[in-house]
């Protein structure tokens, strides 16, 4: 491998964020009963007769009214049989709220202690295995604050071979793959604990349903945090895949191969409440998506968090009522009018902000190890020319084992039209990577996704966001696309995303 200079770096407070790959699943249905409301609601009132009735007392709403879901993804891993009892591997909150037209997620740590400190630890996991009920009594006891009672109107639970047949029925999808996951079990390039398997190399490819499933779900060698990011993107990336007409045309194979591995309250599946909920969506169907984080910290044991009753008191707060708390990145109540201030101000302050963005950080440092992995894959890629960065983040390392060329496949799969390569470049800190990657393709699904326009060394670029941290930058060129990767945590700056972008160059 070959190492950039190291550069000390203080400390960061950690911020655990679990979103859960199941929600892939459960967006596509919500979206679905949005999209066909009318015409396929008795379609999907039958299809949910199939799902089973979880015993739980769900909070009753007048129409109109914001609606809060909870989610849980049921956790049947590798190596645990079906006598075992079911952990909840996600549990994520969901409100839609019509009235500022915005969707707020809450995602709670499984791992999250609930008992007092001193006392025997307890986990918000084990709630859940004695019953949804327990878990939703003791989530609102969690939540609720003087004067305002933390509502939830529905419950939804799914297993999570739900989400490798929903990858099928929408005929696979292309992700984003940071780096090249592998575990056979079998020592020395597999691990001797039995953790699922898995073999998906670095790259931007076409992923089908036990592959996307594994990805999603990979949990050794990297924490919770960057575990919930990689199911966060792979989220982003479908959503920009499956329109409205391929869930209309696709609901009736998608709700047969899903709906007997739901668990729902009862009520989620009478027609009328299930119109009440499609109305809801598209209410907020083109608003913005908040996402609320729990600050936790680590309770000493490295295995559980712990949130003080303030923290999540805000955290509630936030969910609840988004237009009082501004998010970076989101459009609402309060982040419209930072926008307003913003445009304020001077021209002067815009042009230094500007000036600030374009200088390159101490933090990068110029580097040869990219050239010459560019010049190696080069000589695999005839038509396609190789970018490589001249430039690389302080103390980085180059993984040579994951960077590779390759083919991408086609939509049917069946055809590789695409050379590819993909250059990997390896953090301090685990599961901490980013990437540079180019092909042939020249519309790529990924340039679906919002952007901006950017001018950089004399290119234009497309910038694409997660909330204030740029996520990927985009170059299109007349032989090829080629972007730079932010790890899936985004540790790299805005500034320093930039200085890597304007220094890519064709390999000599």
């Amino acid at each position: 491998m070959s190492e950039v200079p190291p550069l000390s770096r203080s400390g960061r407070s950690f911020l655990l964020r679990l979103l859960g790959a199941g929600v892939v699943v459960l967006v596509v249905v919500a979206t679905s009963v949005a999209a066909v409301v009318n015409e396929g609601a008795g379609d999907i009132e039958d299809a949910l007769r199939s799902s089973q009735d979880a015993n739980v007392d769900v909070d009753g709403s007048a129409r109109g009214e914001p609606q809060t879901l909870l989610l849980v993804g049921d956790d049947h891993r590798f190596g645990s049989g079906e006598g075992n009892r079911t952990r909840a591997d996600t549990m994520l909150l969901v409100r839609l709220n019509p009235e500022e037209k915005v969707t707020t997620m809450l995602s709670l740590p499984r791992d999250l202690l609930i008992s007092p400190p001193g006392s025997p630890n307890v986990k918000l996991n084990s709630a859940f295995t004695k019953g949804p009920q327990n878990l939703m009594r003791k989530l609102r006891q969690l939540l609720s604050s003087p004067g305002e009672r933390f509502r939830i109107n529905h419950y939804v639970s799914i297993r999570f071979t739900a989400f490798s047949k929903a990858v099928n029925e929408l005929g696979c999808l292309y992700a984003d793959i940071d780096w090249t996951y592998f575990n056979d079990n079998n020592p020395p390039r597999g691990s001797r604990e039995p953790y699922a398997a898995i073999d998906v190399p670095s790259g931007y490819q076409r992923l089908c349903g036990e592959d996307a499933l594994s990805f999603v779900r990979y949990r050794h060698g990297d924490t919770d945090k960057v575990r919930e990011a990689r199911q966060q993107t792979f989220l982003a990336d479908a959503r920009a895949q499956v329109s409205t007409g391929k869930l209309i045309s696709d609901r009736d194979g998608l709700l047969e191969a899903i709906a007997p591995l739901l668990t729902t309250d009862p009520q989620l599946k009478k027609r009328r409440e299930l119109l009440r909920l499609a109305n809801l969506a598209l209410s907020v169907s083109g608003g913005a998506t908040k996402r609320i984080e729990l600050d936790v910290t680590d309770a000493g044991d490295n295995s559980s968090y712990r949130a003080s009753p303030a923290a999540l008191r805000r955290a509630a707060r936030q969910f609840l009522h988004p237009g009082t708390v501004g998010e970076p990145g989101v459009t609402s109540s309060s982040s419209s009018s930072s926008a307003g201030r913003s445009s304020r101000r001077s021209t002067k302050a815009r042009r230094a902000a500007r000036r600030r963005a374009r200088a390159t950080p101490a933090t990068i440092q110029a580097s040869d190890a990219g050239p010459q992995l560019g010049r190696q894959l080069q000589q695999k890629l005839a038509e396609l020319p190789v970018l490589a960065p001249t430039r690389a983040r302080a103390g980085a390392t180059y993984d040579e084992a994951a960077t590779h060329a390759y083919d991408i496949a086609s939509p049917g799969g069946k055809l590789y039209p695409w050379p590819a390569y993909r250059i990997v470049v390896d953090l301090p800190g685990l599961g901490q990577r980013y990437g540079i990657q180019g092909t042939t393709w020249r519309d790529p699904p990924l340039l679906k996704l919002p952007g901006s326009k950017e001018r950089l060394g004399g290119r234009t670029f497309t910038v694409q966001y997660d909330g204030r941290r740029i996520r990927r930058i985009v170059l299109r060129t007349s032989r090829g696309t080629y972007w730079v990767a932010n790890s899936l945590t985004a540790q790299l700056t805005n500034a320093e995303m930039r200085a890597i972008a304007r220094s890519l160059a064709p390999v000599r």
